[in-house]
């Protein structure tokens, strides 16, 4: 267990990571990096909007690119934090990852609130998204000891 408790943060940079890997992937791919989003948010294919809507497509397209640079900083700062200050086992650096768990159950709820077709299958994130929020916040709380148990003591 105490290996475990040492050692669990490196999934807080995996997680970090694989955030910038799919920003990078929604600023080159747009709208096309996960047809999956837009059929479950409008129950029609990517070539379908074009069709239908281009003007449309093209904010969807915008957007999806702006979120991806998003998703590259926020990864990016993670990632800086977890090997510098979190790795030094400063407090604040476990309070500020509590962000990742935040922001994953946060998408997964957007989905819900906009609400999505009934017809489709739910769109990735919304799957994921409460995977990582639950196995971020087991890592931060296994983490914990090493940011509160011995200052406690001392």
């Amino acid at each position: 267990m105490n290996w475990l408790t040492r050692n669990a943060w490196w999934g807080l940079v995996a997680v970090a990571v694989i955030l910038v890997l799919f920003g990078l992937l929604d600023v080159t791919s747009g709208v096309e990096a996960d047809p999956a989003i837009p059929l479950a948010l409008t129950g029609m294919t990517v070539a379908e909007l074009r069709a239908e809507n281009a003007i449309g497509l093209e904010l969807f397209d915008f957007m999806t690119r702006v979120n991806g640079w998003s998703l590259i900083l926020l990864g990016g700062l993670l990632t800086v934090i977890l090997l510098v200050p979190f790795r030094r086992e400063e407090r604040w650096a476990w309070w500020t990852m509590w962000a990742i768990p935040a922001w994953s159950a946060g998408v997964a709820v957007s989905y819900l609130v906009v609400g999505v077709q009934p017809d489709v299958p739910p769109p990735p994130p919304m799957v994921s998204g409460p995977i990582v929020a639950v196995l971020s916040a087991a890592i931060l709380l296994l983490s914990a000891p090493r940011f509160f148990g011995r200052r406690l003591s001392e």
